[in-house]
């Protein structure tokens, strides 16, 4: 694009005609105005010349894999705020951002990994909260650097961001130990997936840890969905004696355990003493406010980005795993 006589004259404050003499070499403009008018043009054309640069030269683009098996475990109202961080996070390293959702059931595997390998691409967050082992072997072609979170396939190939699920659970536990809770028994969605079978870890660890004895019926699998655990939570309650306390895995098993109660006029904490993990919205919990281990979500993201900047530009050759700490939040539902 031309820089236009009238732009300078506009510019300096000076008139369109002795722009265009000075411009064209000729008499009755005096030596230093003429000389500012053809720096100024200098300086309009260089303005230019990195505009013109910078439109034809896209960003490159941090893709956000979200990989799933359909579980319906991972996507939820909070994972909206979570995109905002990453938008957030990823455009202060001047990146855009690319989400990409992978049901890897019947999604081709191999052109997301095309994807993720073409030049434009800088780095890769895989969100693999419902991953198998077997599906994080069909993304090892990933060229680029990658950051795993939630989740950890143990090869030491990759920094990864994930949350200390059997430190919450332990404190679950422990809370109703103090509170004279003996006999707790743990709810389990019934999907295998890895923070659910640390989180089962973690129970029987912090049983040992206190001389109880672990038997199977203290660990329930009560359903996927919030309306299967309601159905099958009311039949386990008619068919078995209630105990000091319920654990209670994720999300879904709270809201569907506490619909069951509520159905059957069981009270709470009066009649059973009640922790979930994970925070459910308070609608969900009727007249209790539920005990919960708050797990935050919002802030690993950012760690993620955090460690993916550092992992482009520097190709660590340590690789990190991070935990994110879990808190008790207590409401009314214990005694």
């Amino acid at each position: 694009m031309k820089v236009k006589a009238a732009d300078i004259a506009r510019d300096l404050q000076i008139s369109k005609a002795t722009v265009s003499l000075a411009l064209n070499g000729k008499p009755g403009v005096s030596e230093q105005t003429r000389q500012e008018i053809l720096a100024y043009k200098t300086y309009l054309e260089n303005k230019m010349a990195e505009t013109a640069s910078a439109i034809g030269k896209e960003k490159q683009v941090i893709k956000v894999i979200f990989m799933h098996r359909d579980l319906k475990v991972a996507y939820n109202s909070l994972w909206t705020e979570v995109l905002a961080v990453f938008d957030r996070e990823i455009k202060k390293m001047d990146y855009s951002l690319g989400v990409t959702y992978v049901n890897v059931l019947t999604d081709s595997v191999e052109a997301v990994v095309n994807e993720c390998n073409i030049s434009s691409v800088a780095g890769v967050i895989l969100c693999a909260t419902e991953m198998q082992k077997q599906d994080y072997e069909l993304l090892k072609n990933i060229q680029k650097p990658m950051i795993i979170s939630d989740n950890d396939f143990g090869d030491n190939y990759h920094h990864r961001v994930c949350i200390d699920n059997i430190s919450a659970v332990r404190l679950a536990v422990e809370y109703l130990l103090k509170r004279n809770c003996r006999k707790i028994v743990y709810l389990a969605n019934e999907t295998e997936i890895f923070n659910f079978l640390q989180r089962r870890e973690g129970f029987r660890s912090v049983l040992a840890a206190h001389d109880l004895v672990f038997s199977k019926d203290m660990m329930v699998p009560i359903g996927r969905t919030i309306d299967d655990v309601f159905e099958r939570m009311k039949q386990y309650l008619h068919e078995n004696p209630l105990p000091d306390a319920f654990v209670m895995e994720n999300y879904q098993v709270s809201i569907g355990v506490i619909k069951a109660m509520n159905s059957l006029g069981i009270s709470i904490p009066e009649d059973i003493s009640l922790i979930g993990v994970d925070e459910v919205p308070n609608y969900a919990t009727y007249d209790s406010r539920l005990t919960v281990i708050k797990i935050d979500h919002i802030n690993r993201a950012g760690m993620a980005t955090f460690l993916l900047q550092k992992e482009i530009a520097e190709n660590l050759s340590v690789k990190f795993k991070v935990m994110s700490d879990c808190r008790l939040i207590e409401g009314n539902s214990v005694k």
